[in-house]
């Protein structure tokens, strides 16, 4: 279950990754079409450095969710060693000495 889990993270944060860089291309091919409007000047500077921010906010949205299916699958990992781990500990009890 978490190693599936993990896998979906991963697949959400690289999918993720993806929209946020499509916006971000899709936004640079209009240009600035506000730019001969009266108040082009005004709404350039409010507007680029949130658009900015919000486009750096994604990026890290996207890696971290990446990181956390890493995370999820690594545990998943970890249990199964513990787990057969412990059932060789356990086989072997109870055994009559040779």
């Amino acid at each position: 279950m978490l190693r599936t889990q993990g896998n979906a993270f991963v697949h959400i944060g690289s999918n993720f990754s993806k929209a946020s860089r499509k916006l971000q291309d899709d936004l640079e091919g209009l240009g600035s079409p506000w730019e001969n409007c009266d108040f082009g000047d005004i709404f350039e500077t409010i507007y680029t450095p949130i658009r900015d921010g919000m486009f750096e906010s994604m990026e890290s949205l996207s890696e971290r969710l990446e990181g956390i299916g890493d995370k999820l699958q690594n545990m998943a990992g970890s249990y199964t060693a513990s787990d057969e781990q412990g059932i060789h500990t356990l086989s072997a009890v109870g055994r009559p000495a040779i």
